[in-house]
């Protein structure tokens, strides 16, 4: 399933401010409606923000990831 589809995207709370899984629980054009994971707070946020949010949460653990592959590589 595309990220973009799903329910569940990693965001940097606003109320507890930790990167966590929030989940939409409505949306309206270019804002969703998305609760927090850990705190339950609930936030209106940007599609846009959300999904660069998401993907820079992923481009961080794949680097990690490749990291952990080639730990004595310093690229």
């Amino acid at each position: 399933m595309d990220r973009q589809e799903s329910n569940e995207h990693i965001y940097l709370c606003p109320r507890c401010e930790v990167d966590t899984i929030h989940y939409i629980i409505n949306r309206k054009h270019h804002l969703l409606g998305v609760v927090c994971s850990h705190c339950h707070t609930p936030s209106l946020v940007k599609r846009e923000i959300l999904t660069y949010h998401q993907l820079k949460w992923e481009d961080e653990l794949r680097r990690i990831l490749d990291n952990l592959d080639n730990p004595f590589d310093e690229n």
